[in-house]
């Protein structure tokens, strides 16, 4: 059709064209030059007009080649779009907007993309990626990503041949960005083997930016299967057997108005009568069409959120397949994606069938006693917790799309403090301290450190567990996971956090092993715990509160040997933590970089250690727990025997 209509709009040119010219001839002066110049001049002149023409069909015809490279938005279900809702609710629009939210996907342009395209070569495995911008276009040229694929599987097969693909979405705007590539058939999207760290502002690969085992081999990531179902509104992966791929659609890249709000199509539809618009607001009565969460009760508040920051059970059948989830804001989550809670596995036979499929899943999900341990899964802590289960506790108690004062957690306005818990709690209200124990503003004294505990490890760093519970050592002892009082006190023993937890309140002390009396937790789980415990200790040694109760003068060395560990993930974080350290601040260290630079990375950063005058002759620094002597100086022999007894079964959690 677009061919069509513009060979007949080069037929009018042309007729029109030479109507004037002829007119324009018969007025010239006579003689041949005028004439003769004035066909030369027409003719460059068409002949400018034809090649320009052919640029802006090759151009429109490119971006029709890009945009149905992509998944498309728009889709049937009454969706509309948030630009829909903003003329009637500009203030909640902006705040939306504003929001991460709103960035979880986006298609690739210069306003959305954070990374440095002008960089490279990049090298991964043995293989060169090479990257460019043209215009506003972001293009990458790499190893064919779908026969190499194929290949893996062949041994013995030569390498795949090179292609250019053009970046057509991408992922996160706040930590890390990720970037996605056509299929050569159908929208769907591979993932491009490098990540941009922002704040780093660092290319690295995206296996290295996981808490994945480094022996198993890369995971294959596909927009359409994996993000689709958090990372867009209203998502269908859609497969065409007949296209032989997929044709994804979606109501809106990223979390959009209608996710929480649900398809607006009715509501705006309704509201296009000004009568309709005045009668509800004399009536203060509910919206037509859409759903309020707030107004909602805090179960079914609560799923709108869970919809996306929940471990759920999704099944595996044509009907997802082809629509994607049916739950909709206000409806029953655990009528179509039933919540995965291992603490009522007798409850949910399915889940006893896909443990058989995938053994390891609860291990990449759950510490040992069900409570989740990787991020974006709030709601599967929240379900679990008291003040969820037997109170009127929801997510909207907290946080606030359109009234936080953050964009980062979304917490809502004065949510940020005791007040957050004091509005159920009251009778603790003007007595915190005798409660804490600790005293009124300090790390100790504000609830959330101690029942919300940084337990839960994605995004590179460790984050809050939405699971509220209190710290005991049995749990500790139990599970592994460390407990409130030994990641603010990292340079106590669980002996001793059982002895306050015994005196204060009245917990019964568990029998505690040798190495948990003579020796701070910290170090215990920082040298002999799993991928996960080194992670998040890594990541509190870099912790201010906690450096600030504990002194900062001896975590370097322990740090140092975290920057060589076998997991990228727990190396990085270990070096982030270190430059915030005095007298580290600027050590230079290339997490993914070749294995064998580790351990000289490690001695220097123990040299460092030994030769800060400043650290030298701090007072304090002789305490055993902490693996230092007498004199000072780092006990090496215990240090190599504690690391000798540490945890290496393969973890790769799935945040």
């Amino acid at each position: 059709m677009n061919d069509a209509i513009n060979l007949s709009e080069w037929a009018l040119f042309l007729l029109l064209s030479g109507v004037a010219g002829v007119a324009v001839y018969r007025r010239l002066p006579a003689g041949p030059g005028f004439r003769w110049g004035f066909w030369v001049l027409g003719l460059l002149l068409v002949t400018g007009a034809a090649l320009w023409d052919r640029h802006l069909l090759f151009r429109r015809r490119q971006q029709e080649q890009v945009a149905a490279s992509v998944p498309h938005t728009g889709r049937p279900g009454g969706y509309v779009s948030s630009d829909t809702c903003q003329s009637c609710h500009p203030e909640p629009y902006r705040t939306w907007h504003d929001s991460y939210h709103r960035t979880m996907t986006q298609y690739a342009s210069p306003e959305t993309i954070q990374a440095d395209f002008t960089r490279g070569p990049l090298l991964l495995d043995g293989e060169t990626y090479r990257i460019g911008r043209d215009g506003d276009e972001f293009w990458a040229e790499l190893p064919d990503p779908e026969v190499k694929e194929r290949l893996r599987k062949q041994p013995g097969a030569g390498p795949p041949p090179r292609v250019k693909k053009r970046i057509g979405l991408l992922t996160g705007s706040h930590h890390l960005q990720m970037f996605w590539i056509p299929s050569a058939v159908g929208n769907q999207q591979l993932i491009f083997p490098f990540a941009w760290l922002i704040a780093d502002r660092q290319w690295v690969p995206v296996q290295a930016t996981f808490l994945r085992d480094p022996t198993l081999p890369p995971s294959v990531h596909v927009w359409n299967v994996n993000c689709l179902k958090c990372h867009a509104t209203g998502g269908q992966p859609r497969p065409d057997f007949k296209l032989g791929g997929l044709a994804t659609r979606v109501g809106e890249l990223g979390i959009a108005c209608e996710a929480c709000h649900g398809p607006a199509e009715n509501h705006v539809a309704f509201y296009q009568n000004p009568l309709a618009r005045y009668l509800q607001r004399a009536s203060a009565s509910e919206p037509h069409g859409i759903i309020n969460p707030a107004k909602l009760s805090k179960d079914r508040s609560s799923q709108v959120c869970g919809q996306c920051h929940g471990i759920k059970w999704i099944p595996n059948s044509e009907n997802f397949a082809q629509e994607g989830f049916s739950f909709r804001p206000g409806q029953d989550l655990d009528q179509s994606t039933p919540l995965v809670r291992p603490t009522h596995w007798r409850e949910q036979p399915f889940l006893v069938a896909g443990l058989r499929q995938n053994p390891r899943y609860l291990d990449e999900h759950y510490w040992s006693d069900g409570m989740v341990r990787v991020s974006g899964r709030d709601f599967s802590g929240t379900v679990e917790s008291p003040c969820y289960e037997r109170g009127k506790m929801s997510c909207l108690s907290c946080h606030s799309m359109h009234a936080s004062e953050s964009r980062v957690n979304q917490l809502g306005s004065g949510k940020n403090s005791n007040d957050a818990c004091l509005q159920c709690h009251e009778t603790l209200r003007g007595r915190v301290e005798q409660h804490t124990h600790h005293a009124s503003g300090s790390s100790g004294g504000e609830c959330y450190n101690c029942h919300m505990p940084h337990t839960t490890y994605g995004l590179l760093k460790a984050i809050r567990s939405h699971q509220i519970s209190s710290p005991t050592v049995t749990n500790s002892l139990a599970t592994g996971r460390p407990n409130a009082c030994n990641l603010c006190h990292l340079d106590r023993t669980l002996d001793w956090t059982a002895d306050q937890l015994q005196t204060w309140y009245r917990q019964p002390k568990p029998v505690i092993p040798e190495v948990h009396q003579t020796t701070a937790a910290s170090v215990v789980w920082a040298l002999q715990g799993d991928a996960g415990q080194r992670a998040l200790l890594a990541w509190h040694f870099g912790w201010e509160p906690a450096l600030a109760v504990s002194r900062s003068d001896w975590v370097a060395p322990f740090l140092g040997v975290l920057i060589s560990d076998p997991y990228s993930a727990v190396r990085f974080i270990a070096h982030r933590s270190l430059r915030r350290l005095p007298g580290l601040d600027g050590f230079e260290f290339n997490f993914v970089g070749p294995a064998g630079d580790r351990p000289q990375a490690t001695r220097r950063v123990q040299e460092r250690w030994r030769s800060a005058a400043a650290l030298a002759s701090a007072p304090g620094r002789t305490n055993s727990a902490c693996l230092l002597t007498p004199s000072g100086d780092l006990d090496n022999a215990r240090l190599q025997s504690l690391l000798g007894r540490r945890d290496n079964r393969s973890m790769d959690l799935q945040e």
